[in-house]
């Protein structure tokens, strides 16, 4: 019996570069997404509240947050930064 050749024409290796560093960027994109997200739910520790303390508007809102020894993570130090302007 004869093999049937297919009708689909092979991708051009320009394409097939442009599909592998599409997809590379895809991985990528997603790895920083899982890592940033990982990153969000741990603790601020106190040295970089030190830091981060850059304006009286900041450095009163990590005070109101860690009141009474809470501790706050990094996502709700964001927010913090994003409301003061920092």
């Amino acid at each position: 019996m004869p093999r049937s050749k297919s009708s689909r024409k092979p991708l051009s290796p320009h394409l097939q570069g442009l599909l592998g560093v599409l997809l590379g960027i895809v991985v990528i994109a997603v790895v920083l997404g899982l890592l940033r997200w990982r990153r969000d739910g741990l603790p601020v520790d106190a040295g970089e509240l030190a830091l981060a303390s850059t304006t009286p508007c900041i450095t009163l809102a990590i005070q109101q947050a860690t009141a009474g020894g809470r501790s706050i993570t990094y996502a709700e130090l964001d927010r913090l930064e994003k409301r003061c302007g920092s």
